[in-house]
């Protein structure tokens, strides 16, 4: 039986040529090869850490993260200091995968764990109340950091019952900057136009309805059992000794932020909600820059016709997307509406402590003493049941009073407080997690795969025309050709240029009915069939199709070899093709001219002309002699022509060369060069005949 390793604590080792701090905000990096010593190589997989690592290729991992031991490859001695000397025991070379792809790399053998789960902790977390999914991760954490507690909470609904009630309009966005997130996106009624391939804009420029998929992987809490993401299940309510003064400045780094990070403290410590909570979400909403942006700035803007200026708002309360900019509708707010009557949590907010300290009353009024103690729960309100349980009255029902729309504040909020807890050391203080369970819960929650989701085509083709009744959306089509119609070329275009379609082509059609499937694969991988049935009719000996010959004869039409003779030279196209099927109206008659239809204009030389008749076609070209240019005239250009070919500088083939031989006397000489220098002068005439 294969043994599963896994990591659990902060350490990986990786050393090469270039020297770079851990990177907390990122989750992959490209492959290369790393060292960890001058004479050993392989693949970097990299944990973030206090130290500076040297490294050429980054893979994060976080505790819970799978590994295989490569007990070939014997264990290397850890440093004594410098670089991996925190590891105390030796570095194990193992392997993991990441998006399909296996990476290699040396971990503190001390970091690798089989996971145990005893009788014990099963009976604990039976009657916590969670099911054995979550029971494998939880003991990983369990096994990194013995003092933490996970409480189960039980929210009484059916897993996709509640991804449904999160499903809709703009409830539920996630960012997306180009087509390779958009496989996350929805593509459900008015969430997105299949013909034009563009998605409805929520907010801003990128954010957008993401799908169900996407939608139920981060409702799905078993997803962010690991260090860096579980605390969006902590608790917010304020615990002095816990979250410190220290844990918010490294949060808030050399942010703009920064300079209020006392205003944060004291504005938990007034209003009893978390501190380091209230400056992650700061941060979310404002961003890192070092600069002031318009949310915390005062600066003077307009909003529906009517100037402010000295506002802030430092958690974006009251942003909602739509018309006129989310930032300017929270400042609004922050004046206490477009009045400014409205003076709860002490608006108007005309100071940056009145706005972090009003902003944390109206989280803690609005949201915690609620029951929505969780970033999670804040996000995702599934936590009626578990507020009434705690003697709330009238909380607020699943599914609204919902604070967020970005379906990754959670998990991202949940790595801001991490990091800035592991930097003080402070990961192993006695937390307390707040995870929900649902009913039904899937096996496991995936993200869909990335890329554009737009598997529709734009056209189909037959032979040439638009097949009837066309439309992106309708994948069934059924259509009656004749007997003679022994072949079909079909084609087609995608609406999104990623897509691919197969199944296109010349297609042979027996009598009866003919089965063509167009597939069209996404970008993404997502698959779609568009299905034709082509009825041929049979030959029910009724209709008389008489040979191209006997046509061709019929209308006058003359032919050497090959070749359509003795037109003039101002023949059209509709006229010929008039003349053919006035000889036989059942003859088909198609001329090209340089391999593309040609229905109006001038024959000229060269033009290929397949006439058809039941079963039969025969192709010809075009010739009107001494035209060997085949410009539709006779002019020095064609002297050109034939004088080249005689010199053997150019030579002239097949429909021009016979074009050329103005005598038809089988070859190509000076006679001929006379005659058509002579019909450029006007002293004779060339005969078509």
């Amino acid at each position: 039986m294969k043994i599963k390793y896994f990591l659990f604590t902060l350490f990986l080792l990786c050393i090469s040529p270039i020297v770079v701090k851990a990177d907390y905000n990122a989750r992959f990096v490209a492959d290369g090869v790393c060292s960890l010593s001058s004479s050993s190589t392989g693949n970097c997989v990299y944990k973030d850490t206090n130290f500076k690592s040297v490294v050429s290729g980054l893979l994060w991992l976080d505790t819970g993260d799978e590994v295989t031991v490569i007990e070939s490859t014997k264990p290397v001695a850890a440093p004594t200091k410098g670089n991996g000397s925190e590891c105390k025991s030796t570095y194990s070379y193992i392997s993991t995968v990441y998006k399909s792809v296996k990476y290699y790399g040396y971990v503190c053998t001390d970091n690798i764990k089989t996971v145990t789960i005893s009788e014990e902790f099963k009976q604990e977390m039976q009657e916590a109340g969670f099911p054995e999914s979550y029971w494998e991760s939880l003991a990983l954490l369990r096994e990194a950091h013995p003092t933490w507690k996970f409480i189960a909470i039980d929210t009484k609904l059916k897993f996709m019952d509640a991804v449904d009630n999160e499903d809709s309009g703009n409830k539920s966005l996630i960012q997306s900057t180009n087509s390779s997130t958009q496989g996350y996106l929805s593509t459900s009624d008015g969430n997105y136009n299949w013909d034009k391939d563009v998605f409805t804009i929520y907010d801003g420029s990128s954010w957008y309805a993401a799908n169900q998929q996407t939608i139920a992987y981060y409702m799905d809490p078993r997803n962010f059992l690991a260090d860096a993401y579980i605390f969006q299940f902590e608790g917010l309510s304020y615990m002095e000794g816990i979250q410190t003064q220290e844990a918010i400045n490294e949060l808030l780094g050399n942010s703009y932020l920064a300079k209020f990070a006392e205003i944060f403290m004291k504005a938990g410590v007034q209003t009893g909600v978390n501190p380091v909570y209230l400056a992650s979400r700061s941060r979310q909403e404002i961003g890192g820059a070092t600069t002031a942006g318009m949310a915390v700035s005062g600066a003077a803007f307009t909003y529906d016709g009517k100037k402010y200026k000295g506002l802030y708002n430092f958690y974006n309360i009251g942003a909602t997307s739509g018309v006129g900019g989310s930032t300017a509708r929270g400042l609004v707010y922050a004046n206490g509406g477009a009045n400014g009557k409205d003076t709860s949590y002490g608006r108007p907010w005309t100071t940056e402590e009145k706005a972090i300290i009003g902003g944390a009353e109206f989280i803690g009024n609005s949201y915690i003493r609620y029951g929505q103690d969780t970033n999670y729960f804040q996000k995702w309100n599934t936590a009626y049941h578990y507020a009434l349980s705690r003697g709330i009255k009238e909380p607020y029902r699943n599914y609204t009073h919902q604070y967020m729309q970005n379906i990754q504040s959670p998990s991202t909020e949940a790595r801001s407080t991490y990091r800035s807890y592991q930097q003080l050391n402070m990961l192993d203080t006695a937390y307390s997690f707040y995870i929900p369970v649902y009913q039904e819960m899937p096996e496991k929650t995936t993200l869909p795969p990335t890329g554009n989701p737009n598997n529709h085509l734009k056209t189909i083709t037959i032979d040439g025309k638009k097949l009837e009744g066309f439309t992106s959306s309708n994948m069934n089509y059924k259509m009656t050709v004749d007997y003679t119609t022994t072949e079909v070329k079909v084609t087609a275009t995608t609406i999104n240029s990623a897509a691919t379609v197969t199944g296109t082509g010349t297609i042979s059609l027996q009598v009866g009915e003919n089965s063509i499937d167009l597939k069209v694969k996404a970008q993404n991988g997502d698959l779609e069939t568009y299905h034709i049935i082509i009825i041929r009719n049979e030959d029910d000996g009724s209709i008389v199709y008489p040979p191209v010959q006997e046509i061709l004869d019929t209308a006058k039409v003359k032919t050497r070899k090959n070749y359509i003779v003795g037109l003039t030279q101002s023949s059209k196209v509709t006229s010929f093709k008039s003349a053919i099927q006035t000889a036989s109206p059942t003859a088909k008659v198609e001329v090209t001219s340089g391999g593309k239809a040609k229905t109006t204009g001038e024959l000229h030389t060269g033009d290929v002309v397949k006439i058809t008749s039941g079963l039969e076609s025969k192709t010809f070209e075009i010739v009107f002699y001494g035209d060997a240019s085949g410009d539709g005239s006779i002019t020095v250009l064609d002297l050109l022509k034939v004088q080249k070919d005689i010199l053997k500088t150019s030579i002239l083939s097949g429909a021009y060369k016979e074009a050329a031989d103005v005598n038809k006397d089988g070859s190509i000489t000076v006679l001929d060069l006379l005659i058509v220098q002579r019909h450029i002068l006007g002293t004779t005439i060339i005969s078509q005949n």
